[in-house]
């Protein structure tokens, strides 16, 4: 198995996230019972249906959020067109 990393922050809120890492992927901004659902599913792979929040690099965070991004702009302007 390959070894977690979990690290700690504050969001400008106020709000704790963790991150876990594990073999140059991360899975960022969880909550405390998020994390520790996501390091047993990762520590017991063998479960049948254990399920994890994606891990991806940073680069694939990146296009998924650059791909929501424009999913929301394109709900936003689909809206406005209904409207129109």
């Amino acid at each position: 198995m390959k070894p977690i990393t979990i690290t700690f922050g504050t969001s400008s809120a106020g709000a704790r996230y963790f991150d876990v890492e594990q073999g140059g992927k991360v899975c960022d901004g969880l909550a405390w019972d998020e994390m520790l659902g996501q390091v047993v599913t990762l520590t017991l792979q063998a479960q049948p249906g254990g399920r994890a929040y994606p891990m991806k690099t940073p680069a694939e965070w990146q296009a998924e959020r650059e791909r929501r991004a424009v999913a929301a702009a394109r709900r936003e302007h689909e809206a406005e067109w209904d409207a129109a």
